[in-house]
């Protein structure tokens, strides 16, 4: 039974990844009937990361909430953004993802290939799957079973060990030089793979970038040894272009053919009020000023600091969007871009502007008081808290919102500001309704929102950005200069947005990329130490809008950076459970209190005697 549920699991992931001709699978030429064919296995894990909206939107809020790059969501705000302990929420990943599903396979897969020296490939990529998977899992939680974990079936463990973190990051490395030694092309692979088709020259170069990512993660902890690792890593030979991503490619009909990628969808999926708009989550302000290059000038009076240009991504990641709609279509089914003509009509309309902080003259897009985003961390849909030190702004924390009113047709004939063409079609949008000031904030944009979407495990433009790290760390990889190695990164991470389907009359051109990484980032990077270090992560911190567990990871480990954007802000003191700080782990499920229970115990104690989520994991040191 157990392998029947296996293999059934595994053809739904196919399904929704739509990676092969499943009429090829049944029987697989290297193994005898009655066993689970491996190339239904490697699917299934792949796509075990980002399948499932309910997993998904435990994510957006613990640690969603923590990184800030979206809000709005009860949940993200209520428990995350609140730092409310919800054990629902801190077990998902372990108690209804990773352990049933992830682990499980890797296991399998692992027992299947290690000893058929025909499946060498199969081998190393189990090797790598698990990195990969047990890498968020040990980030989260910290000590977890790791060397018994999943072996219920192959070894009759069903309650196994807590495995150290230190244990578990030396087994990391042990087993990705593994894998980058088995790799043989002349070896079959599997043409199911849905990150690579079986190209087994990219799962090496993906192996290294991986290595590169854990080597990365103990700059606080062992310097001397991530700077090791880090050039082995390099030297295996990381990612070289876009190529090169892992990404998985999602259905088109997640009604038809599965869940779709589930983070899309739980942002698809979750509106409060139906017919007006798209969704709850919100760009937040802080994700939307690190999309802004402004003025390093502070001011003492208003305009505290200047606009200067904008992230040539910032309408790839975000959008408004109205639908006047409730008849049970797909939320997509009428829904009109007003984005820029929401930027326009709050650009005039004195009522909606509010206080300027940002802008060097008035945009709907720039101004706190155009109304197009929310703060982090909050439900609060005007301008936010104003706190000391922000914007060069000093004294006792400014209540700054001010509501904006909601939009009807009738203001819109007001609007001389724009043209009739454009009156028009914003009036033809909204339609009889009048569009609260909640649905007209930057949300998630329809490329980004789409059930298809690719889910990006790494990509190349991270490796660029963590090898730039390691340059400006003196770490003396190779010869190529920082900037080199950041403009390279930057490049990418824009150019990636042609996996989500933009066509190359949307995509921002070279012209644009370039003007805008010269002029506003490169500076940064030439200016060396904490402002290299900071431009970097911000840059990390952007790749990662979809893959929040990754982002805090990266986040802890550089002591919170970029620190402009992801603080912690604690803006409901009263209901607070974190005492005032930001999460540094999940704790455990409370049923490995009774399941479980010497083990748990044990890691428990390892921590002090307490599973307290202010109690940083190994590497973290503070």
């Amino acid at each position: 039974m157990k392998r029947i549920s296996i293999y059934l699991a595994s053809l739904a992931a196919l399904a929704v990844c739509g990676c092969s001709d499943l009429t090829e699978l049944n029987i697989n030429p290297t193994k005898a009937n009655g066993s689970i064919d491996p190339s239904l296995l490697v699917p299934t894990i792949q796509m075990s990361h980002s399948l499932g909206r309910q997993n998904a939107a435990r994510f957006f809020s613990f640690p969603g909430a923590w990184v800030n790059h979206w809000s709005g969501s009860w949940g993200n705000v209520e428990y995350g953004g609140k730092g409310i302990r919800n054990n629902a929420y801190s077990a998902r990943l372990w108690q209804d993802l990773f352990y049933p599903e992830a682990v499980k396979n890797i296991v399998a897969l692992e027992n299947i290939s290690d000893n058929d020296p025909e499946l060498v490939n199969y081998s190393a990529i189990a090797k790598v799957l698990r990195v990969e998977t047990f890498l968020k899992l040990t980030d989260c939680y910290g000590d977890v079973p790791y060397f018994e974990g999943g072996q219920g079936y192959y070894q009759s463990i069903f309650s196994p060990r807590y495995d150290r973190q230190e244990d578990i990051y030396n087994d990391f490395f042990k087993r990705l030089d593994e894998a980058l030694a088995q790799f043989d092309a002349s070896k079959p692979s599997p043409t199911t793979d849905c990150y690579f088709g079986g190209d087994v020259e990219k799962w090496r170069r993906f192996a290294a970038s991986l290595k590169l990512r854990v080597a990365m993660r103990l700059i606080k902890v062992k310097p001397e040894l991530a700077q090791e690792k880090a050039k082995e890593a390099f030297l295996s030979g990381v990612m070289t272009s876009n190529a090169d991503i892992a990404a998985v490619k999602h259905a088109e009909d997640y009604e038809t053919l599965g869940a779709g990628n589930g983070y899309a969808d739980i942002m698809l999926q979750v509106t409060s009020t139906p017919g007006l708009g798209i969704t709850q989550y919100k760009m937040t302000t802080e994700f939307f000023k690190a999309l802004c290059a402004m003025d390093p000038q502070q001011y003492a009076t208003p305009p505290y600091r200047r606009y200067l240009a904008l992230d040539p991504r910032l309408l790839l990641i975000a959008g408004v969007y109205v639908t006047t709609s409730n008849a049970g279509l797909p939320a997509w089914a009428d829904a009109v871009d007003v984005t820029e003509l929401m930027r326009k009509f709050n650009a005039g309309y004195v009522s909606n502007q509010g206080p300027a902080d940002l802008a060097k003259e008035v945009d709907g897009y720039i101004n706190i008081g155009g109304y197009l985003t929310i703060p982090a961390q909050d439900f609060n849909y005007g301008g936010g808290i104003q706190y000391p030190g922000e914007n060069g702004y000093e004294g006792e924390p400014k209540n700054r919102s001010v509501w904006a009113q909601g939009i009807t047709s009738t203001m819109v004939d007001g609007a001389t500001w724009m043209t009739e063409e454009e009156r028009e079609e914003l009036k033809k949008a909204i339609g009889s309704y009048t569009v609260p000031h909640a649905m007209y904030r930057l949300a998630p944009s329809r490329t980004i929102m789409a059930v298809d979407t690719p889910w990006i495990h790494m990509s190349y433009a991270e490796t660029q950005f963590l090898l730039a790290e390691t340059t400006v760390r003196g770490w003396g990889i190779d010869s190529e200069t920082a900037a080199t190695r950041f403009a390279k990164g930057y490049e990418a991470a824009v150019k990636q947005f042609s996996l989500f389907g933009v066509s190359d009359a949307d995509m921002p051109t070279d012209a644009e990329i370039q003007e805008y990484l010269n002029t506003y980032l490169l500076p940064e990077i030439e200016a060396g130490g904490t402002r290299a270090l900071e431009e970097i992560n911000k840059q990390i911190w952007i790749l990662h809008f979809m893959d929040p567990i990754e982002a805090w990871s990266n986040l802890r480990r550089t002591n919170g950076m970029p620190t402009a954007y992801c603080k912690w802000y604690n803006r409901y003191p009263a209901e607070n459970q974190s005492n005032g700080l930001c999460p540094m782990r999940l704790t455990y499920p409370v049923e490995e209190q009774t399941k479980n229970a010497a083990n748990w115990k044990e890691a428990v104690d390892r921590m002090g005697g307490a599973d307290d989520w202010t109690t940083p994991v190994w590497w973290d040191v503070q």
